[in-house]
């Protein structure tokens, strides 16, 4: 009996087939964290402004009909970080004379398309909050055209802030599909990816707002980060369970990324995981939180607000990181 031999030729491990890390690298984490920080900037700052007009709970004004200083600089820092993250965006380009490209169709069912157009309706929304909320200070310039749109607008600002909520919740839940739509990336292939980044972002945005308020102000700010904290680890929960329950494509991707030794940084993604982000990012600023909301007098209270931005950050990094290089194990 003759043996017969056959050779696979497969192009599988083509850069250009499954890329290699260098494909997306700390530029895309950086963008993904300052647009889910800036839509959790908007989801606050909208929501603070409606319930302080409309019911009356919130931070003392410090004027008549002047919003909050936390939500003054937040307004203002919303439109400056998701530019900052776009520019990273920008460089990330292997084409960027065609980036116009992107606004010659639209396409619901892409995320690049679909996010392209959020970002542009967010840009003008945000500016216009910004804008109506620090009127006094921006009068004082006296630039008639922008004068004039405040006189046209400073009347809706509840309309305005409650589109803008609706647009911060479209960038967080964006900055997650944007990586799940990636279906041949077993880690990222999750539909629960958004809702994590956009609670994220949004108790990022809490703790950037802590490090900015008054004393006065930052028991409302403390509380929403603690509960968005909350959030976000069942959220986690629920999206390594799902991984780790799931086909064994992504079961293997997320022990990947949980319990890997593949390195970022010198350290391994599991120490990244559990001792960066779910310890120093989650766990220690909730509970330190908790401590100043009962009364214990923490001694550097900017110690929770700046773990919970570093976890933030720590979390895009992982995912965009151990997405990417979870192939060379299959």
């Amino acid at each position: 009996m003759t043996e017969t031999t056959s050779e696979i030729i497969s192009t599988k491990m083509n850069p250009n087939v499954i890329p290699h890390l260098h494909i997306w690298e700390w530029h895309i984490p950086l963008y993904l964290f300052l647009g889910g920080l800036a839509g959790g900037l908007l989801v606050i700052t909208a929501a603070m402004i409606v319930i302080k007009r409309h019911f009356g709970i919130g931070p003392r004004d410090e004027g008549e009909g002047c919003p909050c200083l936390a939500v003054r600089i937040g307004s203002a820092l919303a439109p400056i970080l998701l530019g900052v993250g776009m520019l990273f965006l920008f460089l990330d380009l292997a084409h960027k004379l065609y980036v116009w490209a992107f606004y010659t169709t639209v396409q619901p069912t892409s995320p690049m398309s679909a996010g392209s157009w959020i970002l542009i309706v967010f840009f003008p929304m945000a500016v216009l909050q910004a804008l109506l909320v620090n009127k006094q200070l921006v009068r004082k310039l006296d630039i008639g055209i922008v004068n004039k749109l405040i006189d046209w607008t400073e009347d809706h600002l509840t309309l305005v802030a409650l589109l803008n909520a609706h647009i911060g919740i479209g960038i967080g839940i964006y900055t997650g599909i944007l990586l799940s739509f990636f279906y041949a990336r077993p880690l990222w292939s999750s539909s629960i990816l958004g809702m994590l980044f956009l609670v994220s972002g949004i108790s990022s945005a809490a703790a950037l707002l802590l490090l900015f308020a008054p004393d006065k102000e930052k028991p409302i700010y403390s509380r929403i980060d603690v509960n968005a904290l909350w959030i976000e680890m069942i959220v986690l929960g629920l999206f390594v369970l799902g991984g780790i329950t799931g086909p064994a494509n992504n079961s293997a991707a997320m022990m990947h990324l949980i319990a890997g030794d593949y390195q970022m940084a010198g350290i391994s993604y599991m120490w990244w995981f559990w001792g960066g982000f779910v310890v120093l990012g989650l766990l220690l600023p909730m509970f330190l939180e908790f401590l100043e909301a009962v009364g214990v007098h923490i001694r550097f209270p900017q110690v929770a607000p700046v773990l919970v931005l570093m976890g933030g950050l720590i979390l895009r990094f992982l995912i965009v990181f151990a997405g990417q290089t979870y192939h060379t194990f299959m």
